[in-house]
C-alpha cells in the first residue's frame, strides 16, 4: 500500500504514563499534562499533514509511520514536561533514521515530514492553552522549537552516517530490496530480488528470528557470512539463506536463540516463515537453543486458546495445584516426556525408572486431571494446558 496517500489506522501505541511529581513549573508542566490526555488527536493531525510529503518510491509500511509518530509524540511531551525518557524513546532518533535510510526515504523529504512535529505540537499547545494558560505558551515556544529542532539534529546526522554506512558496504540496494520483500512484495520485484541476493526464486530458504540480546550476538556471528541475509524489523532480527545439504542451522547451531523454520519453498515465502520464526522464539523453552514448531507449539496453542476461551485448562491447573509438590512434579514429568515420545519404554529410559512405574504415574495422572494421554484428543488438551501451567510458589 502506499503510504504517501492513506492514513495509517492500525496499530497501538505503547502505554506510557505521565510523570506526577510536583513541577518547578506548575503551570508549564499542567498544559503539557493537557495536551498528553489527547496524544491521539496529536497522531491524527500529524498523519493528516504526512499526506502531503512526498517519499517518492519508498516503501513505507503505514503501521511504520502510525507507531513512529505515537512514539516521538509521547517523546517530546515527555521532554518538553522534563522528565526522563525510558530507553526505547531514548533510542527513537537513530531508530527511525536507520530505518528510513534503508527504507531509501530521500532525506529532505523525511525531514520536511518531521517538521511537521512542530506545527502539529504548537496547534495542539495551542488548542488546549485556551485563555487561562496562552501566555505560558507563548513565553515556552523557543522551548518547544529548540526540543523539536534537537530531534531533526539528531535523526539528520544518523541518517547520514546510515547512508554513509550502507554504501560504503555496498549495502544499500539489497537494504532496500530486502524492505521490498518482507513489507509484502509485488511478485514483479522477485527477480529483482533474487537477483540482488545471488539466489533463486525457487530456491528453498531455512528462517531465523532471533530477539531481545541475541540480536546482537546474531549479528555479529553472521554479519561477516555472504550467504546469510539479514533483516532487521520492530526490534526483531531475520536471518535467511538456502538450505544446504546437511549444512542446515539445525545441524549447526548458531550461538545464539532463536525461532527457526528449516524450508520456506521459494523467496516469496521467506516473510511468512519469518513471521512464524518470531512466534516461536517468543516462546522458546529455558536452555533451549533453536525453538522448532514441535517443541514450542504446545505453547503457542495455549496462548491462543486462553485469549479465545479464557480458563480454558482451569480444571487441569486446579488439579494439579491441589497435589503436593512432589508428586506435581512426577505427573508433569511423566505427562511431557509421555507426550513427546508416545512411548512407554522410552519415557521410562528418560526418567530412569521401570515401565511399570510410568503406567503407574500415567493412571495418576489421568486419575488426578480426568484426562487420558492415551487418548489422543485427550492427551492434546492436557498437553496445551500443563504447557501454560504455572506451579504454585512453595
Amino acid at each position: 500500500m502506499d503510504t504517501r496517500t492513506s492514513t495509517p489506522t492500525t496499530g497501538a501505541a505503547k502505554v506510557r504514563n505521565f510523570p506526577q511529581d510536583p513541577s518547578a513549573e506548575p503551570d508549564w508542566a499542567e498544559l503539557i499534562g493537557r495536551l498528553w490526555k489527547e496524544r491521539d488527536a496529536l497522531v491524527r493531525d500529524f498523519l493528516e499533514r504526512f499526506q502531503a510529503v512526498s517519499y517518492d518510491e519508498a516503501l513505507v509500511p503505514e503501521e511504520d509511520i502510525y507507531q513512529t509518530a505515537a512514539d516521538s509524540m509521547d517523546m517530546f511531551l515527555l521532554q518538553l514536561a522534563g522528565a526522563p525518557l525510558p530507553p526505547d524513546l531514548q533510542a527513537l532518533p537513530r531508530a527511525v533514521a536507520v530505518r528510513r535510510a534503508r527504507q531509501g526515504v530521500p532525506l529532505n523529504a523525511f525531514l520536511e515530514a518531521v517538521r511537521n512535529d512542530f506545527r502539529v505540537l504548537w496547534k495542539g499547545l495551542e488548542r488546549v492553552a485556551r485563555e487561562d494558560h496562552m501566555d505560558v505558551l507563548v513565553a515556552n515556544m523557543d522551548r518547544l522549537l529548540d526540543t523539536v529542532e534537537g530531534y531533526v539534529s539528531s535523526i539528520q546526522q544518523a541518517f547520514a552516517e546510515e547512508e554513509a554506512l550502507l554504501a560504503r558496504n555496498k549495502q544499500l540496494y539489497r537494504q532496500r530490496l530486502l524492505t521490498r520483500l518482507f513489507d509484502h512484495a509485488n511478485p514483479a520485484d522477485l527477480p529483482d530480488i533474487a537477483a540482488a541476493l545471488g539466489v533463486g526464486i525457487s530456491d528453498t530458504f531455512e528462517v531465523l528470528a532471533v530477539t531481545g540480546d541475541a540480536v546482537t550476538q546474531a549479528q555479529q556471528q553472521y554479519e561477516p557470512d555472504r550467504r546469510a541475509f539479514m533483516f532487521e524489523k520492530a526490534g526483531a532480527l531475520y536471518l535467511f539463506r538456502v538450505v544446504r545439504k546437511e549444512q542446515t542451522w539445525l545441524q549447526n547451531q548458531p550461538d545464539f536463540s532463536a525461532g527457526y523454520i528449516p524450508t520456506a519453498e521459494g523467496l516469496a515465502a521467506v516473510p511468512k516463515a519469518a513471521s512464524s520464526a518470531l512466534v516461536l522464539a517468543t516462546h522458546l523453552s529455558p536452555g533451549t537453543r533453536l525453538g522448532t514448531m514441535a517443541d514450542t507449539w504446545m505453547g503457542v496453542a495455549a496462548e491462543m486458546l486462553e485469549k479465545s476461551l479464557p480458563d480454558f485448562a482451569a480444571p487441569v491447573w486446579n488439579a494439579l495445584d491441589k497435589c503436593s509438590p512432589h508428586e506435581r512434579q512426577r505427573l508433569l514429568d511423566v505427562a511431557l516426556s509421555y507426550g513427546r515420545t508416545g512411548s512407554v519404554k522410552l519415557t521410562s529410559e528418560e526418567l530412569y525408572c521401570h515401565r511399570n512405574t510410568v503406567v503407574n504415574r500415567l493412571n495418576a495422572l489421568q486419575e488426578v486431571i480426568g484426562l487420558d494421554l492415551t487418548v489422543p484428543a485427550q492427551a492434546a488438551l492436557a498437553l496445551v494446558s500443563i504447557a501454560a501451567y504455572e506451579q504454585p510458589s512453595l
